[in-house]
């Protein structure tokens, strides 16, 4: 191949090469144009108000974007946009996907600022802004919207002034409003006239006179020879503009002081109170008495010459009184809260209020107050009261109604307790005892519930269940806490959470006697005792009471197969109908504890037994009455009775108290 030919071969490989190379720099161009176009949006801005139009600055602040020109471009993802303008307040403005091609932005203007002022300038001016009242000051600075404007500046002392004006925006504006003094004039009186007259300090004539003053504050001083001089201040305002004044001159005084034992008693000076430096009249006979309460008053006659000065001097005496103070019951005294001995007392107290307080172990203290007197002796006395009394005579619900517990009394009768042999289904521990009452008894309608012993534990809800799973000794300590609470002596005596022995003649709330339990039962308002709480009847009625039903077929071994009582476990108190006298729940629901230890032994004793609280000695206590779990007839009987040791779900418990 010639040069020639070998040149033109290296051309075209040139000229190719260029045209490859100028094809990708337009691919990569076009690339860039259509990824600007579909990328990249942009929008314009209208800025109002026209005044902010003529001069907006915009700023990208956040987000990938540009102006160029007055169009904003956006590249991606969001951008905010400040927006400014000359004596406007700058506005932030977020661009998205939702907003428009052409963004409107208001902007605020900025407000002026006035500052006014007086001449002169005064303390306690008042500021009103187009009529509307601002503050009261020595000058007045507020912001201010575009507008019309008056304000005005008011003083007491002072002819009103004001200033109008238009206030453009961010306008800074000072004005400052003359103020013309007030014209007035002052008239003063006196009883007797030719009195001379100063006003701060400057002779102005003799009474009477009317003397012309601008607005302000005087001085006055009245004096006339023979009489006390008068001082006094009067002023001139724009709400009066001419004040006036009678002075009535009193004739000159005396100076009297006095010294006083005890103090804080009370001065008086013609039976007027006065203080322990008082003027009085001169030449005049004066009566100062000085009295205070447990004290023997003094009294002292004076006459004072013009201008004297003397002091008198008392000491009071105690007033002492007889108090002869009785009580009802031998009680503990103190008075004030200082022991004084115990019933009867006669004392010599002092003629003040005493606070009398008698005390006694088991009863209500009394406090009374009484105020002694050396006329005559004062007698003070107190009926001593248990707590329990005290309520009961003041009308007062009881503690335990408090709670929602009713009681029933109950008047028995002799009768023998436990069944006979000949009863069907009897057991062998259903012995046999002859009893009788000396004693009527209180017991409690329903079971105690769930919430009613809370109150006691301070834990557990409020529901109206029957309270289980709880101890013999724990259903004790309840009536124990029932009894102090209403001021009554303890039944149990408990020892480290343990009953060690009773008090027989207590009248506090205790648990049943198995006695007391089966009178309720069998011959409460009956002529004689049942085998049923509800009769005779070996048979049960629609809803008798809560026993298991056929709700637990297949959950225990015996059921009433026949029998739905509505209630699978326990049912509140009171869900069925009363028997013997407003008594609920004493055949189902739960069984519950009774006072009486547990035994079976037959009776070695002959007669009855009175007031029988059961076997003495430790061990299992009896539980009576059937429940929820009990699914045989034969052991919803009265007299079925058992012996335990242990709490269980379906052991609750009723309390009762002896009457006297």
């Amino acid at each position: 191949m010639s040069s020639i030919d070998d040149a033109i071969a290296k051309g075209k490989k040139r000229r190719k090469g260029v045209a490859i190379a100028s094809l990708i720099g337009l691919a990569a161009v076009l690339v860039i144009y259509f990824s600007w176009l579909f990328l990249t949006k942009g929008y314009a801005f209208a800025v109002a108000p026209e005044r902010a139009a003529t001069a907006p600055q915009f700023a990208v602040t956040s987000g990938n974007a540009l102006f160029i020109g007055d169009k904003l471009y956006v590249f991606g993802s969001d951008a905010e946009i400040q927006v400014a303008a000359p004596k406007y307040q700058t506005a932030s403005v977020v661009i998205d996907d939702t907003s428009p091609s052409t963004v409107k932005v208001t902007l605020t203007p900025l407000p002026a600022e006035l500052t006014a002022s007086t001449i002169p300038s005064l303390d306690g001016i008042t500021w009103y802004l187009n009529e509307e009242k601002m503050s009261v000051s020595r000058t007045f600075t507020t912001a201010l919207s575009q507008g019309s404007y008056t304000v005005r500046a008011s003083h007491p002392h002072f002819q009103t002034g004001e200033v109008t004006f238009d206030a453009d925006i961010a306008q800074i504006i000072e004005k400052e409003i003359s103020l013309s003094a007030l014209k007035g004039a002052i008239t003063i009186n006196s009883t007797p006239s030719g009195a001379s007259v100063s006003l701060d300090g400057k002779d102005i004539g003799l009474t009477p006179l009317t003397y012309n003053a601008e607005g302000g504050k005087y001085a006055i001083v009245v004096t006339k020879a023979g009489l006390e001089p008068l001082k006094d201040m009067i002023e001139v305002t724009n709400q009066r503009l001419s004040p006036s004044r009678n002075y009535n001159l009193q004739p000159l005084q005396a100076q009297l002081s006095v010294s006083t034992t005890p103090q804080g008693g009370v001065l008086t000076v013609n039976n007027q109170p006065v203080d322990n430096n008082a003027r009085v009249d001169a030449n005049t006979q004066h009566t100062v008495k000085y009295e205070r309460t447990g004290f023997i008053s003094q009294s002292k006659q004076i006459t004072l010459a013009p201008g004297e000065n003397r002091t008198l001097t008392f000491s009071l005496s105690k007033e002492l009184g007889q108090v002869d103070i009785t009580a009802s019951l031998n009680a503990k005294v103190s008075i004030n809260g200082a022991p004084q001995g115990q019933t009867p007392l006669s004392l010599s107290l002092q003629a003040l209020p005493h606070a009398v307080t008698f005390e006694r172990d088991g009863y209500r203290s009394v406090t009374k107050t009484i105020t002694p007197s050396a006329k005559r002796p004062v007698n003070v006395h107190a009926d001593m009261l248990t707590e329990f009394e005290a309520r009961r005579r003041e009308g007062k619900p009881l503690f335990a109604t408090t709670l929602g517990i009713q009681l029933t009394l109950i008047t028995p009768k002799s009768f023998t307790m436990g069944s006979p042999a000949n009863e069907k289904d009897r057991q062998r521990n259903e012995v046999q005892r002859d009893v009788s009452f000396s004693r009527k008894f209180w017991v409690s309608k329903h079971e105690v519930t769930q919430a009613q012993f809370a109150a006691f534990t301070g834990k557990g809800g409020g529901s109206a269940l029957p309270v289980t799973n709880i101890s013999w000794s724990e259903a004790a300590a309840f009536t124990n806490w029932l009894s102090q609470k209403e001021g009554l002596t303890p039944f149990y005596v408990i020892q480290n959470g343990r009953v060690t022995g009773v008090d027989a003649t207590s009248k506090g709330y205790r648990l049943p006697t198995e006695a007391e339990w089966e009178f309720v039962a069998k011959l409460n308002r009956r002529a004689s005792p049942t085998t049923f709480v509800w009769g005779n009847q070996y048979s049960l009625r629609d809803k008798q009471g809560n026993f298991a039903d056929a709700s637990l077929n297949g959950k225990q071994t015996f059921i009433l197969k026949d029998y739905d009582d509505g209630f699978a476990g326990k049912a509140p108190v009171g869900s069925f109908k009363a028997e013997r006298g407003d008594f609920y729940d004493l055949d189902g629901n739960v069984r519950e504890w009774v006072h009486d230890t547990y035994d079976v032994a037959l009776s070695a004793q002959s007669g009855s037994y009175t007031d029988y609280l059961g076997p003495v000695g430790q061990g299992k206590h009896v539980v009576k009455g059937a429940s929820y779990q009990t699914g045989r007839l034969k052991n919803i009987r009265a007299s079925v009775r058992s012996g335990e040791s242990a709490p269980a779900d379906d052991i609750g418990f009723r309390i009762a108290r002896y009457e006297n």
